[in-house]
């Protein structure tokens, strides 16, 4: 599959957009030199010498003074485009930070807002290439709210389509079909032009490769012949571009066709269409990379087929190839084919020297990976629209005190006039009018300051029911992912050990998500004696229940945990499950950070008329910058365990806002690498 290729060469359409004046260093008057500049530039990249271009845009932008706006952003975009063809990610950020500074001091304008969306995208590009799947994410998402504000779907389809392909990487290809389409739709108001036309092919062939991994073929050759027709139909209205453009495009739809056909069985057709679309992309301009996937699975189809002879020239010419068009995976797929050819000529010396090399390339392929297969994006993109929603309400509670306290002073004000008017009344009918209209006024402001005061409270609501909205609408997926794997788990028998781990693994990371929904319905809970009630609880036997309960857990880690108790029982009044919710929380942190074969104290003890428990380890401990966010909901300030147990966040901010709600509190005393202690307090009485 072509890896961003679209939006490398899409980013450009800004350019015929941008028409605005400039402040500082920009002009108002594009230069038809530097348009004349680019337009050269793209004709060498179209013919294949992309670096001749890129030095000639360079020294244009260089030289030429008064440059506008426009020739700005020309300059940015097709820079890009260089960078990011020679996978040089850290010049595509300089880039994309140097094109926002460019904007922010230009007049703003709809075109300059649609340029800087174009700039969060190339960042976000950037950083996803270099594994840095967070920030990406956060610019992605900050691209999106812009496009979102600017309510233009035409720069609202970057984003869509970003997403698109990072399911597609992650395999979770029925989401990245959709998302292809979605970003097709999105596309379809925009003006036409070559950039538009290339976008839109790209993503009809990336919709039939979804369908085509499902194993839905028919509905992948359809989308790869409206590929094929809309090239063909479109191919007129460009007569400036090289015809090289349109035939790599074609080619690369063939060879993409041709896999469908060999899932079909018809191999004769997919030889023709694999020879066709190599012969094609194998030329100097074309889009070689592409060429040799395609060698690759030439040859395994002829290996298949059992044309020995033919599967050992192709890969004797992609050895050759790979000297100077290097290509990581081409050369893993490579090794492991030359394997089964050594072992079918019963060259063991040789097929052992391919399986080493292809079992090491493959390791450092999943391990360059892993991290991407890793991250829920839908959970990502979630928390982001949550924390977005989250700020927007924090926001609105910080302008809402703003303006109580301004009603509250002018409320005093009025008061004071009003004093003032009933001292002089006595004096005058007409000043006793004057107290009449103060006082009116006061009512208004007091009915405003009510009405402000509700407003606020329905704020607080909303924000809860978002949180538990969120929470419950991702519960019941993940129960059921949980169900299918224990289901596939207890047949492993008939399963691979790299099955077995890969159940394991989506065992495990829907467990994590299942706890983290029900930590997030958990931290939206109010705690109140209007919803739960009371109960004299045994707080001894309470902490030995969920001590006893959590032993197994640090058994599992060759852990100790020893319990003091006080001489007499201590009872008091609690919310008996939340409390119980406390310590299971501060025990089970205790484990997680804990090492192997140490020791955790649990002391319960009564200090005056308040419960005490101390919770007490010799693990990883707190790093000092981290120590006064870990009560945070949402906070950043996560480790993960000794054993590289998950950790969302919650479960101390939940642990907070249960021992404030019995009156109590909950701190820490920690150094990081020498364990932690945990108090929890709070009165026996329960007032």
């Amino acid at each position: 599959m072509r890896i961003r290729i679209v939006y490398i060469i899409s980013v450009i359409w800004i350019a015929g957009l941008v028409a605005c004046k400039g402040t500082g260093d920009t002009k108002q008057v594009g230069l038809s030199q530097f348009d004349s500049v680019c337009t050269a530039a793209e004709k060498l990249s179209d013919s294949g010498r992309s670096e001749q271009g890129m030095i000639m845009i360079q020294e244009a932008y260089k030289t030429l003074n008064d440059l506008s706006i426009e020739d700005h952003i020309k300059y940015f975009t097709t820079s890009n485009v260089y960078y990011n063809h020679f996978s040089q990610h850290d010049r595509s950020i300089e880039i994309a930070d140097s094109m926002l500074a460019v904007l922010n001091r230009a007049e703003e304008s709809r075109a300059v807002a649609m340029a800087r969306i174009v700039a969060y995208n190339i960042k976000a590009d950037a950083l996803f290439a270099k594994g840095m799947y967070n920030d990406a994410y956060n610019y992605y998402f900050v691209a999106q709210k812009l496009a979102l504000d600017s309510k233009d779907s035409c720069s609202l389809r970057t984003y869509t389509y970003s997403l698109a392909m990072t399911l597609y990487r992650q395999q979770r290809f029925q989401q990245s079909a959709m998302r292809f389409k979605e970003a097709y739709a999105q596309s379809q108001p925009c003006a036409e032009d070559f950039n538009l036309f290339y976008f839109k092919q790209e993503v009809l062939d990336n919709t039939g490769l979804c369908y085509n991994a499902l194993g839905k073929y028919d509905s992948a050759l359809v989308y790869y012949r409206m590929a094929l027709q809309y090239i063909d139909t479109s191919r007129g209205k460009y007569t400036f571009k090289l015809p090289v453009v349109f035939e790599a495009a074609k080619a690369v739809v063939y060879g993409n066709m041709a896999e469908v056909y060999v899932h079909q069985g018809k191999y004769d057709s997919a030889k023709t269409l694999y020879k066709y679309s190599i012969n094609i992309n194998l030329q100097k301009g074309y889009t070689n990379s592409d060429a040799l996937i395609d060698q690759v699975k030439l040859a395994d189809l002829y290996f298949k087929t059992g044309d020995v002879r033919g599967s050992k020239d192709v890969m004797d010419m992609i050895a050759t190839e790979l000297d100077t068009i290097p290509n990581a995976r081409v050369e893993m797929l490579w090794h492991k084919l030359m394997w089964r050819y050594s072992e079918h000529v019963r060259d063991s010396l040789n097929g052992f020297r391919h399986l080493r090399m292809y079992t090491i390339k493959n390791e450092e392929y999943i391990n360059a990976h892993k991290d991407l297969m890793e991250t829920d994006l839908d959970m990502r993109v979630k928390d982001l629209e949550k924390q977005y929603r989250i700020n927007l309400l924090t926001k609105d509670k910080k302008q809402q005190r703003t303006y109580m306290v301004i009603v509250t002073a002018l409320a005093i004000t009025f008061i004071a006039l009003v004093l003032l008017v009933w001292r002089n009344a006595r004096r005058s009918r007409r000043n006793l009018k004057l107290l009449t209209e103060l006082n009116n006024k006061i009512n208004e402001q007091k009915e405003q300051l009510e009405d402000a005061l509700e407003e606020l409270r329905n704020k607080e609501k909303d924000k809860t029911r978002i949180l538990r909205s969120v929470a419950h609408d991702v519960m019941n997926p993940i129960a059921a992912i949980v169900s299918l794997t224990d289901i596939l788990f207890y047949e492993k028998e008939s399963l691979t050990e790299e099955q077995v781990h890969v159940i394991n693994l989506i065992r495990e990371a829907s467990a994590n998500s299942l706890n983290l929904s029900k930590d997030i319905i958990e931290a939206a809970e109010q705690y109140d004696d209007k919803t739960m009630t009371r109960e004299n609880t045994d707080i001894n036997m309470l902490v030995a229940r969920a001590v006893e309960l959590l032993n197994f857990r640090a058994l599992s880690k060759r852990q100790q945990i020893i319990t003091k108790y006080p001489a007499q029982h201590i009872h008091a009044s609690v919310y008996k499950d939340k409390i119980r919710r406390v310590i299971n929380n501060l025990v089970a942190n205790a484990i997680k950070f804990s090492y192997e074969s140490t020791v955790i104290n649990v002391v319960l003890e009564q200090v005056g008329d308040k419960v005490h428990i101390s919770v007490r380890d010799s693990g990883i401990g707190i790093p000092a910058k981290n120590l006064p966010h870990i009560f945070d909901v949402f906070t950043d300030a996560r480790q993960a365990g000794t054993q590289g147990e998950v950790t969302h966040g919650l479960g101390l901010s939940i642990s907070m806002q249960i021992a404030r709600a019995h009156g109590g509190d909950i701190w820490v005393e920690s150094e990081e690498g020498k364990g932690a202690t945990f108090h929890f307090e709070f009165p026996v009485s329960g007032e």
